[in-house]
């Protein structure tokens, strides 16, 4: 009975090729399906649409584009400052140890404000400072925002200002930096390893 099963599904199968390709041999070459290729490559250049079967091919080659090249490279950014000596981290063939002071652990809402750095299936492990001079641009901070509830975002700016420290945060996937600023007592903890 499998046999004939397998026999079954082969003959139909056969039978689409076949119908399929007294179809495609009955169309005429204009209903032939155009798409367009893309290259990748360090030079630009242009994009000519490319005809599948048909008596008329494209024959039009493609043209190089002169450019300048980006020497540029990549711009540095402040990024989270050193809270993990390397005596602090012991590795094992079946484990991995961080000694940290008063860890923390942060449960992420899904809100993408810090992507891609971390969403919410990443772990924040986190350590509550003792100082502002702790804190630097760059680093990931939880605080507690004036909308009621704990934010972790980037400081891209700190300063001071009539009523002491300050800082301004920003969500790395958000276009503009979080309304307000936050002041030393709204600081909760400072991310000291994104575990994915």
């Amino acid at each position: 009975m499998k046999h004939i099963y397998t026999l079954l599904v082969l003959a139909v199968f056969a039978a689409g090729i076949g119908i399929g390709s007294l179809i495609g041999l009955n169309l005429p070459a204009t209903d032939a399906i155009n798409f367009e290729t893309q290259t990748v490559s360090n030079r630009g250049l242009s994009l000519s649409p490319v005809k599948l079967a048909g008596s008329e091919a494209q024959t039009e080659p493609l043209h190089a584009i002169q450019q300048e090249p980006n020497y540029g490279g990549p711009v540095e950014r402040p990024s989270p400052s050193d809270w993990i000596v390397e005596n602090q981290i012991q590795m094992a063939p079946d484990s991995v140890t961080l000694s940290i002071k008063n860890p923390q652990w942060a449960i992420l809402a899904d809100t993408n404000s810090m992507d891609p750095v971390f969403d919410a299936g990443s772990h924040l492990i986190q350590e509550v400072p003792t100082s502002k001079e702790q804190i630097h641009v760059g680093d990931i901070v939880s605080y507690n925002s004036p909308m009621g509830f704990t934010i972790v975002h980037r400081i891209i700016e700190i300063g001071n200002d009539e009523e002491g420290w300050y800082a301004i945060f920003k969500g790395d996937n958000n276009p503009t930096a979080d309304p307000w600023k936050v002041r030393w007592d709204m600081v909760t903890r400072v991310t000291v390893a994104i575990i994915y």
